[in-house]
């Protein structure tokens, strides 16, 4: 007869700490944005637009990553088929938040290279930002792919170690 315990692998503790880890980083990015924005709001002008900043999408990924990485730790250490699923969900939602934000910062990285206008030091520091926010969003797609597969897994086999 089939046991009804779930158990998870322990990496899911630790990929869920990167996930909030990786949140902070793109709340403390976002911020610095913002502050490298108001301060030289001047040389910001139509020559380059932070698509990513002004979407919102560092301080939402913030929200969306720590709550995705919290879910995935509180469902390691306490398995039950209600939390699994707030996790599957919240990974998803990790996941579809990465690619947009992918998206995001390649159309703003993209239309930086394009332009023929001097470059001037706000408008590298703000491309930097956006590349840092490209690779933290790569990082929390693949760990948000893995959490996933390892919980769908575990929803799947129910008793089985995954």
């Amino acid at each position: 007869m089939p046991s009804s315990h779930i158990v998870l692998k322990e990496e899911i503790r630790m990929l869920g700490a990167a996930q909030i880890i990786i949140g902070l980083i793109h709340c403390a990015l976002g911020k610095i944005w913002i502050y490298l924005c108001l301060n030289e709001s001047a040389s910001f002008s139509a020559s380059y637009l932070p698509i990513a900043l002004i979407s919102g999408f560092p301080l939402l990924s913030f929200l969306i990553y720590v709550i995705s990485g919290s879910f995935a730790i509180a469902a390691e250490r306490k398995p039950s088929p209600r939390l699994l699923m707030y996790a599957l969900w919240m990974n998803f939602s990790s996941l579809g938040l990465s690619v947009i934000g992918l998206l995001l910062t390649a159309c703003e990285i993209t239309l930086f290279l394009l332009q023929d206008e001097i470059i001037q030091w706000p408008h590298k520091s703000g491309i930097m930002l956006s590349m840092y926010l490209w690779i933290f969003s790569t990082l929390e797609l693949v760990f948000a792919n893995t959490v996933t597969g390892w919980i769908k897994k575990a929803n799947n086999h129910g008793n089985n170690t995954m």
